[in-house]
């Protein structure tokens, strides 16, 4: 992913993967995920989890606020992710959102305001990204928080949800 022109739309789904990889890697502080389910992207894979997980162990600041149409797929099927939630439930939050919300059907993950990843469409694995670039980042940013006001925070780290 290093050799790619940041800024091009690429295509595929190890492609996408990768991106994701680089955009975390690259997070010193924040990391903003929207998607549909996080059914694509290698959410459920120990390399993510692991590297997520060393995000978030790097500085008890660290940030990462998950905002999903639909809980099901990681509540279910990404128990690596689950588990983050519970070591580091000070940092984690998980979000659903509001029905108003469901037509937006792309998905991008952001961090530190900086860079950021965009799919175009949750079917289709075209995405364009960018490093250093807070001029791109301030559009998705700005629909996360819009999106975020529609939602409530849905998973927590303990059955009660305390």
């Amino acid at each position: 992913m290093n050799d790619l022109e940041p800024n091009v739309i690429l295509h595929g789904e190890q492609l996408f993967a990768a991106g994701i990889d680089l955009i975390i890697e690259r997070a010193t502080r924040e990391i903003l995920i929207f998607d549909r389910d996080m059914s694509s992207g290698g959410y459920s894979s120990p390399a993510r989890a692991d590297a997520l997980q060393s995000f978030l162990a790097r500085d008890r600041q660290n940030k990462l606020m998950v905002l999903l149409h639909d809980t099901d797929f990681l509540a279910h099927r990404c128990p690596r992710m689950m588990r983050l939630l519970q070591l580091f439930s000070h940092a984690v939050t998980i979000h659903k959102t509001g029905e108003g919300a469901h037509s937006a059907q792309d998905s991008f993950i952001l961090a530190d305001g900086l860079h950021y990843l965009h799919r175009f469409h949750a079917d289709h694995a075209r995405f364009r990204y960018g490093l250093d670039n807070a001029a791109a980042v301030q559009p998705l940013k700005d629909r996360f928080d819009q999106i975020l006001e529609t939602s409530t925070r849905t998973i927590s780290a303990t059955t009660l949800g305390l």
